[in-house]
This record gives structure tokens, C-alpha cells and sequence, in this order.
């Protein structure tokens, strides 16, 4: 089924989008597999290690969501979405599987919260420190339906549709999920950081 090609990328290739790749995808051609996996893999692994709190889980769901991949390739429909969404749908699904397998809470923790407390404020090293740790421990008290929308949408930037299709809700759910999340949130670190409330 797979295909053994060069290990040097086309340059032409690695300009292609994920879509347009699809059908070298569905052919088993190895250059156009690992053309969007060196693309998404980071992606893929921060959500899962977003959505689970756990490098194991989040190692395990890259690895699963790739084989996917390799195993749909010829299915994917590039008109019903794009790859990177249908990729987040099954990385999605496999921490789901993953933690009900481990009966584990979920939780986020990446550095890449610390953009969200310190995004331009001007605050010491130590005090923006302790403020991204709070706020990995605050996100990690959300339901995981408004803990997931925050991740896919103000972390990873989704769009509303492409979320939708991921959680498998209308758009309106996604939106209206994304307001309660950042209000619940706001609520939660308003006296961390010592706002009136």
C-alpha cells in the first residue's frame, strides 16, 4: 500500500496545500504524508496535550491521528472541510478514547497559555510566571465543552465552523459555548489578579 519514494521533498510539493495533497495522500505517496505531518504534528500534539494534560496521551493521539490519516486518506473530501479540521476531529475522538480508557481528568497545560496572561501587559518574569501557572490550573476547573472551544478557538485560532465540525455541534453551540467559557474564566482569575468583582 505505501509507497517508497525519496526522502527529499519536492519543493513544489511542500508549497501544496494540505487539500491539494489529498490525492497524493490517497495513493500512499510518502513525500506528500510527510508534508502535512511535519506541518500538523505540532498542532495536533498541543491539543491533545491541551485537552488530556498528558505528553503520554497527547504522544499517543498524534500517533493514532496520523495513522488515521494513512488509513483514510482516500476517503477525506476536501469540499467538506479542510484536513487540518478533519485532522483535530480524530485527535479529538482519540483523547476521548484515550482518557476513557485511563478514567483521567481532563486538563490543560502548555506554555503557550502564557500568551493569554501576558498578551500586553507588563508584568515581571516571576509575576507573569505564577499568573500562567494559575491560569493552567483555573482552565483545567472548566467543563472540558468550554475547556475544548478555548483551546480550538483562541489557542489553535479555528474558526467557528471549523470547530462545529470538529465537535460535532452547530455553529451557535461553538459560539455560544465560547462566551460562557471566557466568562466562566474571567470570573475564575478576576480575583487572581486582583480585579473588583
Amino acid at each position: 500500500m505505501w509507497k517508497r519514494w525519496t526522502r527529499t521533498q519536492p519543493e513544489a510539493e511542500t508549497e501544496l496545500s494540505d487539500e491539494a495533497l489529498l490525492p497524493a495522500l490517497a495513493r500512499g505517496e510518502e513525500s506528500a504524508f510527510l508534508t502535512v505531518y511535519r506541518r500538523r504534528q505540532a498542532s495536533i500534539y498541543r491539543y491533545g496535550l491541551h485537552l488530556s494534560g498528558d505528553p503520554d496521551v497527547a504522544a499517543e493521539v498524534v500517533q493514532e491521528t496520523f495513522l488515521s490519516l494513512l488509513r483514510d486518506a482516500g476517503r477525506l473530501d476536501a469540499s467538506r472541510g479542510t484536513v487540518l479540521s478533519w485532522l483535530f476531529a480524530v485527535a479529538r475522538n482519540q483523547v476521548l478514547k484515550q482518557l476513557r480508557g485511563r478514567r483521567q481528568h481532563l486538563s490543560l497545560e502548555d506554555e503557550e497559555q502564557d500568551e493569554l496572561v501576558a498578551g500586553g501587559c507588563l508584568v515581571t518574569e516571576l509575576e507573569q510566571e505564577q499568573l500562567s501557572s494559575r491560569l493552567r490550573e483555573t482552565m483545567a476547573t472548566l467543563p472540558p465543552v468550554y475547556r475544548e472551544v478555548l483551546v480550538l478557538c483562541d489557542m489553535q485560532e479555528l474558526s467557528y465552523e471549523e470547530v462545529a465540525a470538529i465537535a460535532g455541534c452547530p455553529t451557535g453551540t461553538v459560539r455560544s459555548r465560547l462566551h460562557r467559557a471566557r466568562a466562566l474564566l474571567a470570573g475564575k482569575l478576576k480575583p487572581l489578579v486582583g480585579l473588583p468583582s
